[in-house]
């Protein structure tokens, strides 16, 4: 029985170790400054307060999302905030063919490329319905636009050492009833861009994926999708999720977890027991 305890122990001390060492601080702000950024899906919500967050430290910064109107309010604030440059094209993600004029305007006005922030999301909240139409739709937008966007801005990308963050989530880990067609495209998502990470690493481009599982945030399109604001308090605040975004895209981490409790303990317990995992997703409906 000792032996038992000994092992526990250790097992704790371990993981106290990794959740210290995984949490450290490691971000310069000053190495924001002059930096070349995308944002996509900056119009309003997580991918607004990216840009403030790379505004506030210097950037040139280049925004993208459908509404022309809150784009040009978007540069106006980070040009206030303190971007060195902020320019905006209006695309829409479902087509996939409009993606690649977002990376050819970065080279255009930006004149390069080190920060690519893949943010830009449909969320379908409903029964599976057999949409397959739908489904197509929101998996050009979730998954298909991330896949060429990342591919076309390779190039720029490697020159620069850049980096590009995936805005995920754990639905993307963990499937949620009523979110299916919405978590099968952050499973595709997580499943591409972590292959892709290591298809990098073989090749000996050094260009960095960080993959962003995001819990629920309180943004405007969150609450509105629920409807249940008092259920929000306990969640993530976007001006948080934007922090850490950047900050763990500019050092380079392979994974980050917003909010921590909230995104990481479910990955830890589906990784652990999936039937755990199904036990506790249907308790919850």
């Amino acid at each position: 029985m000792g032996k038992f305890w000994n092992i526990v122990g250790l097992l704790i001390v371990f993981i106290a170790m990794y959740i210290a060492y995984t949490s450290r601080d490691t971000f310069d702000p000053e190495s924001i400054r002059g930096k070349r950024v995308i944002v996509t899906g900056a119009s309003t919500g997580i991918g607004e307060k990216v840009a403030y967050q790379y505004a506030k430290l210097g950037a040139n910064i280049l925004v993208t999302a459908r509404r022309e109107n809150r784009l040009k309010q978007v540069v106006k604030k980070c040009l206030d905030l303190g971007a060195q440059s902020a320019h905006y094209i209006s695309l829409d993600m479902q087509v996939i063919d409009e993606t690649g004029e977002l990376i050819t305007e970065a080279e255009k006005t930006l004149g390069g490329l080190d920060y690519l922030v893949l943010n830009h999301a449909l969320y379908n909240v409903e029964l599976w319905d057999g949409d397959i139409e739908g489904l197509q739709a929101l998996m050009n937008i979730n998954f298909f636009s991330y896949a060429n966007l990342a591919t076309k801005a390779l190039p720029m990308l490697s020159k620069s050492n850049g980096s590009i963050a995936v805005v995920s989530s754990f639905a993307g880990l963990v499937t949620i009833p009523s979110m299916t067609t919405y978590s099968a495209s952050k499973h595709a998502l997580n499943g591409f861009f972590e292959g892709f990470r290591l298809e990098l690493n073989y090749k000996n481009i050094n260009v960095s994926i960080t993959l962003l599982l995001l819990g629920v945030v309180t943004t405007d399109h969150a609450i509105e999708l629920i409807q249940d604001r008092e259920m929000f308090a306990k969640y993530g605040d976007p001006d948080e999720a934007a922090t850490c975004i950047m900050k763990a895209t500019s050092s380079k981490q392979t994974w980050a977890y917003y909010p921590w409790v909230a995104a990481r303990i479910p990955e830890i317990i589906h990784t652990i027991s999936r039937d755990l995992c199904d036990v506790m997703m249907r308790l919850k409906n």
